[in-house]
Parts: C-alpha cells; structure tokens; sequence
C-alpha cells in the first residue's frame, strides 16, 4: 500500500485520509522498529567492544608484569654479571695506582693487603736475596769493593704474599694496583 495522491483544492474522503493515516503510522512504527533494531545491534556491538577491550586490558597487564618480571631477572644477572667481572679484573688487574702509594718502614715479612707492587730502593753497598712467600731469589750482590750500584726495584706481588728483603735498603713502597668500582 502506498499513499494516495490528493489533488491540491479537492475534497477527500474521510476513508482516504484515514488510508493515508494508518499508512504513514505504519511506516512510522517500521522506521521506529528498525531504529529500535540498529540501536539495539549498536548496543551489542559497543558491549562486545567493551568486552574484547577489557580482555585486551588484561592481556597487556599480563604482558607488562610479565615483562617486568624478565626485566627485572635481566637487571640481577646483569648486576651479578657486572659485579663478577669487576672482581675478576680486579683480581687480575696489575695497573698502578700511584696515588695510593705508602712508604715502609722495613720489608720483614710484609703480608701484602691488596695485588700491586713492592718497590725497594737497595743500599749502594748492600747484598742480599728478596724472600716471596718462602721462595727466596737473588736480589742484590755485590762482586766487589767497586760495585757500588743501586736502582730502585719493582716487584709485582698479590694479596696475601709474605715478603721479604735480606738486603739493607734506603726505600721502601708498597703501591697497589687500581680497583674498578664502578
């Protein structure tokens, strides 16, 4: 049914406006319904949205803690990894740290406190051996009345040697190797 047509200045009949009523009401309530239908398949659709948001939410958190978790287990083999090498270098290194460096009063069994250097000074007339944890070696002989030489001396030596000089000496060092702290 569709509507009918009236002619502008003529009469209609009361069947014919009540025909063209009830069909416009009709197509009002069908738009409506339809209306009705897509608001309420928005709706369903937003909900649905919702939804597979809020699961995503969950999944991203999950993600992010996960990741924190791995993160923060990388950051300790890190610090332990970084910590063992500088140990390690430490243990092994042998450079200088001239500005560390102490005097001595004499070199009988020195226990040596950290890796680094003894450096001695001998006498210009004095003789004698330099004794390393029991090991004894040659140090400083004099062949005659005309050796008269004297350099200073440097050995290196580790934490915890005992040392020792037989020879009479002018100076005595103790310089320790650099340590990494950082």
């Amino acid at each position: 049914m569709a509507l009918i047509n009236i002619e502008y200045g003529s009469l209609a009949s009361s069947n014919t406006m009540n025909t063209n009523f009830a069909y416009l009401d009709n197509r009002i309530t069908e738009s409506s319904d339809s209306i009705m239908t897509n608001i309420s398949s928005i709706y369903s659709n937003i909900a649905t949205i919702n939804a597979r948001l809020a699961e995503l939410s969950e999944q991203i958190t999950d993600s992010v803690t996960n990741m924190n978790s791995i993160k923060n287990e990388f950051d300790s083999e890190l610090l332990d990894t970084r910590n063992h090498l500088i140990t390690s270098i430490n243990n092994i290194s042998m450079l200088p740290d001239w500005t560390k460096r102490i005097g001595l009063g004499g070199l009988s069994n020195y226990n040596v406190p950290s890796n680094g250097f003894i450096m001695i000074l001998p006498n210009t007339i004095g003789e004698g051996n330099i004794i390393i944890n029991n090991l004894s070696m040659a140090f400083k002989q004099r062949v005659n009345n005309y050796d008269n030489s004297s350099q200073l001396v440097s050995f290196p030596v580790k934490k915890g040697d005992i040392v020792t000089c037989t020879s009479a000496l002018v100076a005595i060092y103790f310089v320790p190797t650099i340590q990494i702290t950082e």
